[in-house]
């Protein structure tokens, strides 16, 4: 089967309404395109073309067998890699939490037959199932990912996707910056990769009016939008973070807390740190004066973690400033794009596609 041909059976498959959810409107030539973008050509994965300025010509070639390790944060993770998978043509064994994935399992189950013979699912993993694989994806904690490390052979192609942390910036224009705040914020209840655990805000002195007005639109988001439900520990750890807060703004002007009234929906937190610190996730964030120095030394140790960083008014050479002051980030998008990153994007600087397969080459 050519890379067409199995494009045009993704097409297909992306109709399905969890797919289109997750990953927006994908067609044929949206998948023919990203595989332009990555490998130069659309058949790079079928036939031997001259490559270089020599006689030599090369060709793609994927893995047999990919594993993918996902985690049960978001589903978001296992579809975009099972999608890069298939999309490549190698045979795909997928190793879902133990809670299981439903809308994710639901996607593969009406995958067209021809594809649905190249992917097997599983909550536990066998040394064989292990051993087929000429290429890892894992997606989980730093610890997780260490765990799996440990297992990899030489041999085995290995793309990690550890801890990650996202933020977003304020540049002005509060009341239209609110909330497309609240909306990335609340999607997925914060528990992926691309969700912001703070907002900066700039001049220094609308932070704590900024936070004011996000609360607002928290409030307005969860009444159409509603939570998920919260298990003990992360009920308690919410309590926890709001107690805490409660108990220092009493005693001092550096912090202030808004709440959603008679449940744990959402808490907005205004605090003067410019530390980047992680939120205890379930729609609890963090608004901060931007700082003079917008560096990793100013923003902490989360900073070498950076994921995301949304702006808001966006624009390139804000971007381009930004990243030079905050390297360890690999995305920067537009406030309200945070959890919808482009098909075409490099996940953690990986180039998806091509980071997976190896050349051969005549000449």
């Amino acid at each position: 089967m050519t890379t067409l041909d199995r494009i045009k059976l993704l097409e297909e498959a992306c109709l399905h309404p969890q797919c289109i959810r997750l990953l927006g409107r994908v067609t044929a030539e949206d998948l023919r395109l990203w595989v332009i973008a990555e490998f130069g050509r659309d058949d790079a994965l079928d036939t031997f073309r001259p490559y270089g300025s020599d006689d030599l010509k090369t060709k793609a070639y994927p893995p047999v067998t990919i594993l993918h390790i996902v985690s049960g944060n978001t589903p978001h993770a296992a579809f975009q890699s099972l999608l890069r998978g298939l999309l490549i043509g190698s045979h795909n064994i997928i190793k879902l939490p133990s809670s299981g994935l439903t809308d994710f399992t639901e996607w593969v189950s009406s995958l067209p037959p021809h594809l649905i013979t190249l992917v097997e699912i599983h909550t536990d993993l066998t040394d064989d199932q292990w051993s087929r694989a000429n290429a890892v994806i894992a997606t989980g904690s730093d610890d997780t990912i260490t765990t799996i490390q440990k297992k990899i052979n030489p041999h085995q192609t290995f793309i990690p996707h550890g801890h990650k942390v996202s933020l977003g910036i304020i540049d002005g224009d509060l009341e239209n910056a609110a909330a497309l705040a609240a909306q990335d914020t609340s999607l997925y209840n914060q528990r992926g990769c691309l969700s912001p655990h703070a907002f900066y805000v700039n001049p220094p002195a609308s932070a704590k009016k900024f936070a004011e007005l996000l609360a607002v639109e928290m409030q307005a988001y969860a009444r159409i939008h509603p939570s998920d439900s919260l298990t003990l520990s992360e009920a308690g750890a919410i309590r926890n973070l709001r107690e805490t807060r409660r108990f220092i703004s009493a005693n001092t002007d550096t912090t202030q807390l808004w709440e959603s009234p008679n449940d744990l929906t959402w808490t907005v937190i205004y605090d003067v740190s410019a530390t980047l610190e992680l939120s205890c996730l379930n729609r609890c964030i963090y608004v901060r004066p931007l700082p003079d120095k917008l560096n990793e030394a100013t923003l902490g140790n989360e900073a070498a973690y950076l994921s995301t960083i949304s702006l808001h008014p966006f624009s390139n050479e804000r971007a381009e400033v930004i990243l030079s002051s905050l390297p360890a980030a690999h995305r920067l998008c537009p406030l309200g794009q945070t959890q919808k990153p482009s098909l075409f994007w490099h996940h953690d600087g990986f180039a998806p596609l091509v980071s997976l397969v190896k050349w051969k080459d005549i000449g």
